[in-house]
């Protein structure tokens, strides 16, 4: 009897570590489900020289396959997705969002050019989501995102769980981590 007492805190200790650690499994399990981000196209820019804002916008899917080049006017780009959002519970069982690329074009940050200058529209993908009731499904949209073109760089458009975003690299850096660290303070 007094050894089963004794041994009783022990087991108490062993078992409060045991759930802890699962629960901090879970917590991260969680954390990684809900926060998951894919790569669905990357985009890069090529000048056109005899025209002012005209650009050749080379799209490639999540692959690297090449998409199209796709010739657009402006300053900045856009890239349009139709969205089904999931349910959080659903994420955390592995089932993530699903989308369709939409549409692409080019835009301008001044709204009078936006208005009047030239521009133009294109369809990526012509199927549609469809929301079919199902219990895993949130909601569906429609989600976009746009940014200032910069030449040398290649856009990564992103998924995450609940919409779009886009991640930048310089294609063309020959600085060291040390300098590119001193430029951005």
């Amino acid at each position: 009897m007094i050894k089963w007492l004794i041994s009783l805190p022990l087991i108490a200790v062993l078992i409060s570590v045991f759930l802890n650690v699962m629960l901090a499994l879970i917590l991260v399990w969680g954390y990684s489900s809900l926060t998951k981000e894919q790569v669905i196209a990357s985009i890069e820019f090529t000048k056109i020289a005899a025209q002012n804002n005209a650009y050749i916008a080379h799209i490639m899917d999540e692959s690297g396959e090449l998409i199209g080049d796709y010739k657009i006017f402006g300053d900045q780009w856009r890239i349009d997705v139709g969205f089904i959002k999931m349910k959080y519970w659903a994420n955390l069982l592995g089932v993530d969002a699903k989308y369709t690329l939409d549409r692409f074009e080019g835009r301008y940050k001044d709204i009078h050019a936006e208005n009047n200058a030239k521009h133009v529209a294109y369809q990526l993908e012509d199927h549609h989501l469809i929301d079919l009731g199902h219990f895993f499904i949130d909601t569906t949209y429609g989600s976009s995102t746009y940014q200032n073109i910069k030449l040398n760089t290649r856009y990564r458009v992103l998924k995450s769980q609940t919409g779009l975003m886009v991640r930048e690299n310089n294609l063309n850096s020959d600085k060291s981590l040390w300098e590119q660290t001193k430029s951005f303070f």
